[in-house]
């Protein structure tokens, strides 16, 4: 492992446990906050939800790779230890992080794809 600044164990879990929950948190807000968008005709700020999910969720890809350059992307350890563990948490970060990315994209392609209203009722 690199000598220097080496993530906590709130670092590397941060991307992997709060990506996933801000995409559920995400559709659930979507959907709780449709019928009363669909009321009161503003559509546009049913944009607002996926768009503070998907910041978020960028900002622990930032996080992620942050940690996977402080404990060294490549290097080799094939005994298994706080280094491969370290390592891996921070991959997993990462990509957990870019898939909860996607999730919210997808989440709101389906906002620009059908109106408030048309799945309000």
């Amino acid at each position: 492992m690199k000598l220097g600044r080496v993530p906590s164990t709130f670092n590397l879990t941060l991307a992997m446990v709060l990506g996933p929950t801000v995409a559920l948190w995400n559709q659930l807000l979507i959907y709780a906050a449709d019928t009363w968008v669909c009321g009161r005709g503003y559509q546009g700020s049913l944009n607002l939800i996926p768009a503070l999910g998907l910041v978020i969720t960028l900002v622990l890809v930032a996080v992620a790779y942050r940690n996977l350059k402080a404990v060294g992307a490549l290097d080799d350890d094939d005994h298994g230890g706080v280094d491969s563990r370290i390592r891996f948490m921070a991959y997993a970060g990462v990509a957990i992080s870019i898939f909860s990315s996607l999730v919210i994209v997808a989440q709101w392609a389906s906002i620009l794809v059908y109106g408030a209203c048309m799945r309000a009722t």
